[in-house]
Order: structure tokens, then sequence, then C-alpha cells
């Protein structure tokens, strides 16, 4: 059925140095989100460990916190006063340990999960950053939701944990922009991508074009003309599939459901996006009665059969 899902990522510039450094931080993370929520987001997500950022990098041990813990819990009170899903990425202090941790609250504030960075920067690890080893997608109401941070655009293992985690949304909350790895990243695991920077946000359609982009370097954001706030409403039943073996079925499955399905080629790519605009009809009952096969799982089946035929091959 059509999930419209509002995702949403907040570019928040770290506050001036100074007194009450994290008290300030945290208001203003609760004053971008009161603009935020206005909209009636699904989804919000802020930049990479928002609670240090800004400080020097000695200091970020000594102002790690805890999950739960005081920023923590009033993005969660937020959450629930909102109703929306919140991502909120803290540098978290474990016991005698260090994790960059993406926090994952639901609508009614209660903690979803956590991500922790798979790869930390040789700064973040010498500063005493343990590296996370699973990229988890945990349900929501509008689908599979994950995270990846920063450093792990650069290791397409991140991204296949979570493609075969089922993720169909994925906040990466970073202190770089990412450039042209954001589509990459989209084309090769097939999920929409809200990308959040410091100064840049931008939200990656599944099969590679950028639905909206905001930040800093905007005149109007920089001049206090509008928030530093990026959105886009997306269907997330929908699937990127491969035309191979797919496209076949495409005049059955037109003629059953017509106007119900959202059929977009993507040309030279030899990919296609479908998407169920029905309420009665998942994307799910779509694959099964067709027998379609999404890009990952092709992939994936790809990969199987090359291991078998590389394996007879010795043999």
């Amino acid at each position: 059925m059509a999930r419209l899902t509002r995702l949403t990522a907040i570019a928040m510039p770290p506050v001036e140095p100074g007194p009450d450094w994290i008290e300030r931080t945290r208001d203003r993370m609760a004053a971008l989100l009161e603009t935020a929520a206005q909209a009636r987001p699904d989804l919000v997500t802020f930049p990479e460990v928002c609670n240090v950022t800004g400080l020097p990098v000695e200091q970020w041990a000594d102002m790690a916190e805890t999950i739960p813990g005081p920023t923590a819990d009033r993005m969660a009170e937020l959450a629930a006063r909102h109703r929306t899903y919140l991502c909120v990425p803290l540098l978290e202090r474990q016991g005698d340990h260090l994790r960059n941790t993406v926090a994952f609250y639901d609508r009614a504030g209660q903690l979803l999960g956590k991500y922790h960075k798979v790869y930390p920067t040789i700064l973040e690890m010498e500063l005493g950053v343990l590296p996370g080893t699973e990229a988890p997608a945990f349900e929501t109401d509008f689908g599979r939701l994950g995270a990846a941070v920063c450093f792990d655009l650069n290791y397409p293992e991140v991204g296949q944990m979570l493609a075969d985690s089922g993720a169909r949304v994925v906040v990466w909350p970073s202190q770089y922009m990412g450039g042209a790895r954001l589509q990459q990243w989209v084309r090769d695991y097939g999920f929409y991508l809200i990308a959040c920077d410091l100064n840049r946000s931008t939200i990656v359609d599944m099969a590679g074009g950028v639905l909206a982009t905001t930040g800093q370097e905007d005149e109007q954001v920089r001049w206090g003309h509008l928030p530093p706030i990026v959105s886009a409403v997306v269907n997330t039943d929908r699937v990127l599939f491969h035309l191979a073996e797919n496209q076949d079925k495409f005049p059955q499955m037109l003629a059953k459901y017509g106007p119900g399905l959202e059929i977009e080629s993507h040309y030279p790519e030899a990919h296609c996006t479908i998407a169920s605009l029905r309420d009665d009809v998942t994307m799910e009952h779509i694959i099964a009665e067709f027998q379609l096969e999404p890009w990952v799982d092709y992939l994936a089946r790809a990969r199987r059969v090359r291991r078998e035929a590389t394996e007879g091959g010795r043999a």
C-alpha cells in the first residue's frame, strides 16, 4: 500500500563555544525540532555526534553521554510530543568505552534501538571510540529503518549489511556531505538515504535522484529567511529492481492493477522502481504474486551462483 512518509533532516551547525555549551546545544536541537515538527514529519535526524561537534576533540571524551541520558531523554520527550520517529546521533559513553551512536526513538518516545558506527575514523579510535559490528534495520510503521555514519560511506560492506537487513530508509548523519557516493549507495543497495551534515542535508531517492537539499551555503538559510531543515515526502512502499527477468511481467502487472502501480524505468542503469499506490496491496504482495526479484536479492543470487560455479570448477 502507498506509505507516504515525510523524511526530514536538520543541518544544525554547532553553537558558539563558551559557558553552558551543552545546554545551549540541547536548546538549539529542541528549537529546530519544534520548527521541523510544524510540517508533521514521520522521521527526523540530526548530524553526527551533535553533543560534541564544535568542541576541541580533546574534550570529546569528557562530554560523552549515556543513553538514556540528558540529551537523549530530552529528544525522546520531543519525539513523543510530536509523534515522530527521531534519530539522535551522539557520542555515547558505555562504561569505560565510547561509541559513535545513532539512537532511534519511536513515535511514543521509546528507544527503538541503536546503531554503532562500524568504521570510526582513525582519530576516533585513538580517542577510544569502539567500532560497531552490525548494521541493523528496525521496524517502523513506514518500513525498516537503518543508519550508517560519516566514514561508513566508504565501506560497501556497511551498505550491504543494511540491504541484507531489509532497510527501506537509511539515515546518514555525517560531518561531510558525501557527494556522488550518496547516489552510488542508493543505486547499489536500493533504499532512500537521508544525508545530514552540519552544513548541508540531502534526501536521495533509491534510484539515485536528489529529492531535496538545503544548508548553510544557501543564502536564504544563511540570512535566516529559512531554517536549515530539508524534507521530502516519499512512498516507502517502493522497491528497486533490475529490469532483467522482471520487465517481461510489466504488461500482466499493469493489466491487473493499472494505476494502482507506479513503474518507473531508470535507464541506462537498467533499473526500475515499482511502488504500490493501492491501500489494499503491498509491494510484498506484488513481489510474491508476480515472482519479482528485488535488486539486492538479484545480486545476492548472482553471488551465490558464482560461488557454486567457482567451487564446482575447483572440483
